[in-house]
């Protein structure tokens, strides 16, 4: 009779065990999704800087993907002459003034954009468009669009850069050294031709972007010597204000100096990305 009430304990004992057992994993349950959750939405992600990143990021977007759809709702801010706060909404006050120029100067005919700059075509039938994903650095940004135009793949870069705390477009860049402002200072140069040479000269050490560089002259070219790199690359002038490096290894970097002392100015890299120039010490 003990043996049989020590079975029967011994049963009992089991059962509550595995009910507690149950129990325990009922229970545990949503702390482990509570944790699993905690690894995907960590608090970090809310950071300031992360989410100044990211606004910038969205707001460089957002700027290029508003551009277009009011140029394509007929409200463009190209080819139009009575709303100049409209030009200044969307690009620099260098382009802006020449796009404004273009238009107030072309009077109904045909000026230095003589398709649509958008899609850098004269006709189009545009499918599978995007915006894509801004590229950030410091106060500039680039951001790429892509569509096909009557079935041939296109993509478009946007240069942004940060004016008064907001985005502004500084150029839009078709490839192969193509640009709009390009199209537009071809047809409407800075200064006009002059045979005197400029008072300056391009020598010295210059702020690029982040980064600097050291120019010489030496015979009939200029040596340049990058802060972040090795070796020398060779420019040449163009014009007055412009140096470009040997096209012997494919698509040229270029210097576009504005100012007759050549303290300013913009540099515009092989793969269409520019980037502001600045003399270290003005003269």
């Amino acid at each position: 009779m003990k043996r049989a009430v020590s079975v029967n304990t011994l049963f009992l004992t089991i059962l509550i065990a595995a009910n507690s057992a149950c129990s325990f994993s009922t229970n545990t349950a949503p702390n482990s999704n509570a944790v699993t959750n905690a690894n995907i939405n960590p608090n970090t992600a809310g950071t300031p800087a992360s989410g100044a990143a990211e606004s910038l990021n969205t707001a460089a977007e957002a700027l290029v993907a508003d551009l277009y759809k009011q140029h394509d709702g007929k409200k463009s801010p190209f080819f139009q002459t009575k709303n100049r706060a409209l030009v200044d909404k969307y690009f620099t006050k260098t382009l802006a003034d020449l796009i404004w120029k273009d238009a107030t100067n072309s009077s109904g005919e045909v000026g230095a954009i003589d398709g649509d700059p958008l899609y850098n075509a004269q006709d189009t039938e545009i499918k599978n468009f995007a915006v894509g994903r801004a590229e950030v650095k410091g106060d500039t940004a680039n951001v790429p669009v892509s569509f096909t135009n009557f079935g041939e793949k296109k993509t478009i870069n946007y240069a942004l850069k940060q004016v008064s705390g907001s985005w502004k477009i500084d150029n839009i860049l078709y490839g192969d050294g193509d640009s709009l402002l390009k199209w537009l200072k071809d047809t409407y140069p800075a200064k006009p031709a002059t045979s005197s040479p400029p008072v300056g000269e391009f020598d010295g050490k210059f702020q690029v972007g982040d980064t600097t560089c050291t120019v010489k002259p030496v015979k009939m070219a200029f040596e340049i010597r990058w802060a972040k790199g090795s070796g020398v690359e060779m420019f040449f002038s163009k014009d007055g204000y412009t140096f470009e490096s040997s096209p012997d290894k494919g698509e040229p970097n270029r210097f576009e100096f504005d100012d007759e002392n050549y303290n300013t100015g913009v540099f515009y890299r092989a793969d269409g990305k520019t980037f502001p120039v600045v003399r270290a010490k003005l003269r």
